[in-house]
């Protein structure tokens, strides 16, 4: 009902566009053609009785008399009045001042019957421009005839018109200034007709575009909520542990993601992952691994979990393009045992850090095997880590240590580790928005290029068997 409506709104509007664009066009001729050449008809009229009073007061009766009169006529609107000319009946030239361009009119081009008013005119091109040559009658009274000694008396002798004809050329910019501010208007009014008009059709012709558009801004923010939805809450109750999380995407939609949950044996796993490339391609992808590793029993040994890890490979390798390829940590907290398993398959190696005295430990976790979905018989191999009570564990995208000023400068894990450093002893979630913070601070108002994912774990307390065997560790340790 809606579309309708829209469709109705853009017809009626073309409609109106089009009546104010003919409007308008109609409006500017009329001022352009038939006002300015009625003004110029008016003055011709105005400047031809000036002759023919100036011709009564000084007593001529002859055109060829005129000479003085009709070139005070010219030097008084010099800008005005190109040429002016009288002729007789027969259509020569009596007398002229100013330079004339073509033939006179013919007197027969004037209506019938002339009553001083009537005129004809044409548009001429002169080197000075275009000018209106209009032509009038010319009434200048004849002398009176001898006096033949017959007379009726009190009766004078008739005194009766000559056809002669005066032809006055006029610049047509002179009485176009009188409409300048008119025109302009009307230019401008004609200009914004166009412009709707114009829109209109934009409209009409990128509507189905728009529409598609919504329905894919629809689906992307519907692609967004499934996703949000697949991932567990920032802040998830694990026993145990204390977890915080953060993901946000650098489009509506992104190709990191994260996962927490536990088994029935007390087992937790930790997942983290990084699918290249960003927007609904990645995101499909995203779905297809959250709910790989959720299927998986790779929580049960280190054989499980490499074979799982061998398995998922495959899966990206046969069922998407080349250049779908994800980066993958996956390991799971074991209480009983005190210690961390995983597989690192090509992802920016995970910290765990722990305080040894007054200085913090970070050993960086490493063992695994290549990014998932490239390489088809790529190997994969369990790494173990013990931990202890108040150990953190910290899982990050290359969103965090990547993002960049605007200065082009990189977040970089130096700053990183500075806020572990200066936020240690705090809950995770405080260090999670600690770092989600300065990272946004960092970026400005720059637009973040790829997707932010963050995981802060703290081993919350201790398995009462504080004597259970510790796998041997897989990692690099160092001192922050």
């Amino acid at each position: 009902m809606r579309k309708i409506w829209f469709h109705l709104l853009l017809a009626v509007g073309s409609l109106l566009g089009l009546v104010l664009l003919v409007q308008s066009i109609a409006t500017y001729y009329q001022v352009s053609r038939i006002l300015v050449t009625a003004e110029l008809r008016r003055q011709a009229l105005q400047q031809t009785a000036m002759i023919e009073r100036d011709s009564q007061r000084l007593g001529i009766r002859e055109p060829d008399e005129l000479g003085p009169v009709l070139k005070d006529i010219r030097e008084e609107e010099p800008l005005k009045i190109a040429w002016i000319r009288v002729i007789d009946i027969a259509g020569n030239t009596l007398i002229q001042d100013g330079s004339p361009v073509g033939l006179p009119i013919k007197p027969e081009r004037l209506p019938r019957p002339t009553d001083g008013t009537s005129s004809t005119s044409q548009i001429r091109n002169t080197e000075h421009g275009k000018v209106q040559v209009t032509l009038l009658q010319l009434r200048l009274a004849r002398r009176r005839p001898p006096d033949s000694g017959v007379r009726e008396p009190g009766r004078r002798s008739p005194v009766r018109p000559v056809p002669w004809f005066i032809e006055i050329a006029q610049y047509r910019d002179s009485a176009a200034t009188a409409f300048g501010r008119l025109r302009s208007d009307l230019f401008v009014s004609s200009l914004a007709a166009l412009g709707l008009v114009g829109s209109m059709l934009v409209l009409w012709l990128r509507f189905p575009h728009y529409v598609r558009g919504k329905q894919l801004e629809r689906q992307t923010e519907l692609a967004r909520q499934v996703q949000k939805d697949l991932l567990p809450p920032a802040d998830v109750a694990l026993e145990s542990l204390d977890f915080a999380a953060e993901c946000d995407p650098a489009q509506q939609v992104g190709g990191d993601f994260y996962d927490a949950f536990s088994d029935d044996e007390g087992r937790t796993a930790l997942v983290l992952g990084d699918v290249s490339g960003k927007g609904l391609p990645a995101a499909v992808v995203v779905g297809l691994l959250l709910g790989a590793v959720r299927a998986s029993g790779w929580m049960c040994g280190s054989a499980e979990h490499e074979s799982a890890s061998r398995r998922l490979n495959q899966l990206l390798r046969t069922r998407t393009s080349i250049e779908r390829f994800a980066s993958l940590f996956w390991g799971y907290y074991d209480r009983t045992a005190q210690a961390l398993h995983y597989v690192n398959a090509g992802h920016l190696p995970p910290m765990l850090v722990r305080r040894n005295g007054g200085e913090l430990k970070i050993e960086r976790l490493t063992e695994g095997g290549p990014v998932l979905g490239l390489l088809k018989d790529a190997d994969y191999r369990q790494g173990h880590a013990a931990v202890r009570p108040g150990d953190l564990f910290l899982l990050y995208s290359d969103g965090v240590v990547e993002a960049e000023s605007a200065s082009g400068e990189q977040f970089d894990e130096a700053r990183l580790l500075g806020v572990l450093r200066g936020h240690w002893d705090r809950p995770a979630a405080a260090i999670r928005d600690e770092i989600v913070r300065q990272v946004r601070e960092f970026l400005d108002k720059n637009q973040a290029q790829d997707d932010l994912t963050l995981v802060v774990v703290r081993i919350a307390s201790p398995h009462v068997n504080d004597h259970a065997q510790i796998p041997e560790r897989a990692g690099l340790m160092e001192v922050l």
